[in-house]
Order: C-alpha cells, then structure tokens, then sequence
C-alpha cells in the first residue's frame, strides 16, 4: 500500500489529510508516515508566508507592532525548545509540532490602505466578525509563546494553548484568542475561536488563509476583497 507521504507528494493534499484526521491518535505504525507528511505541509507553508511577507511591506503594509517582523522562521534553538515541549506537554499534534518547527512566528496584523486595514485608524469596526471589517491577517505564535504558557500553568492542567489573536483583536478590538487544545497526539489539530469556522483544523485554517493571500477573513465577503489583494492570492499546494 501507497504511504500517506507518497500519496501527499502526488498531489493528494486534502484527502490524506482528511484520512490522518480520521485516525484519532496516529497509531504507532503510522508515526513516521504521518509526520513527514506534517514536515512536507509545514515546509511548504512556509514558503507561502515568507513570499506575503516579503510582498506586503511593497503594498504599503503597516505592521500593528513594530516590534514584531511579518515572519520570523525558526532557528537551531526553537527546535531544540519543540524537543523539549513535546516531553513537557505530554504530546504535540503533528501539525502543530511541525509548525512550530518550520513556520515559526508570523504577524500580518496591522494596516494598509490598498488591502483595506485600516483598523488603527479611527473609525473602529462596529460589526462583529466574520465579515468584511475582519480579515482575519494570518498570525501565529512560535515556541516560545508555548513554552511561556506552559509555564503559566497549576501542575497537573492541560493547556489551551493560544496561537493568535483571534479577529477582534486583530482589528484592534478587544476580544480572545484562536486556541489549541494539548495535550493531543492526532495528526491534525482544530483550531478554537476562529469566527464562522466550527471544527476547523491547523492545517485547513492554514489552507484557507493562504489561498486568501494571508486574509482569510475575505472569503466570507469576496465581491468586497480588494483588488490588491490578487496579487497575494494563490492555489495552496499542500
């Protein structure tokens, strides 16, 4: 039988995925298949993160803190951190541990005239998300963020772990967080909190926001997304 990585190399993204969901905990028998097929997802997210974030700065994107970069790819001692937190947490997600390993931190939240983001600017958004005052930019935590909310914990908890900010605050709202459960050892993992999205996982959020240039929030309303936006837009490969 055809290994779930030779079938994600041909092409078959979202129905091997969908069939590592379906398993619940990866089986020990199919570990090393099933991570490498999160390894070859996360690698290839990455490259879609680096290429919007080196494009967003030419469209006169603005990042909401200046302290942060649109994409900080992981180095030699965030992976060294994963080891040690896939021990600590009592098991990562596949797709989570990967992410952490291969995308790193990403920050597309801020503001640009010709993409619409204007949410630091007054008028705010008097709506409530999902919908075209929210483009939900693409945000992720890294390791390290992990790591500190581990440390926040009572012995003995398990983590809901927040990997951004969810669309209020990106709008610069007050509002709560997309989370992850742990521990968890399935291959994928949902992603809690994202607006109109019940049940959606890591890997299809991340799916979503690519083909969305980064905004997944626009397709929700798509005869309003900016023509800009066509420029960041593409099919996901992964």
């Amino acid at each position: 039988m055809t290994s779930y990585y030779g079938r994600y190399l041909r092409g078959e993204h979202v129905t091997v995925w969908a069939e590592l969901r379906a398993l619940g905990p990866v089986p020990d028998d199919l570990l090393e298949d099933a991570a490498a097929v999160a390894e070859e997802t996360m690698v290839r997210v990455s490259q879609h993160v680096s290429r919007l974030a080196a494009a967003l700065p030419e469209l006169g994107w603005v990042s909401s803190d200046r302290m942060v970069r649109p994409h900080q790819p992981p180095t030699d001692s965030d992976n060294a951190l994963v080891d040690s937190l896939v021990e600590r947490v009592g098991g990562l997600p596949l797709s989570l541990e990967a992410c952490l390993r291969h995308v790193g931190e990403v920050w597309f939240a801020g503001d640009c005239d010709l993409l619409f983001l204007t949410h630091h600017q007054e008028p705010a958004p008097t709506t409530v998300p999902p919908g075209p005052d929210f483009p939900d930019p693409l945000c992720l935590g890294n390791a390290y963020h992990l790591a500190y909310e581990l440390e926040q914990l009572d012995q003995g908890d398990d983590l809901t772990f927040p990997l951004a900010p969810d669309e209020l605050r990106k709008a610069n709202l007050s509002g709560g967080t997309h989370d992850v459960r742990l521990p968890s050892l399935h291959a994928d993992v949902e992603l809690h909190g994202v607006a109109g999205r019940p049940g959606i996982t890591l890997v299809e959020y991340l799916r979503e926001s690519i083909a969305w240039g980064g905004f997944p929030g626009w397709s929700f309303e798509p005869e309003l997304a900016p023509e800009a936006l066509i420029t960041l837009r593409t099919h996901p490969d992964f």
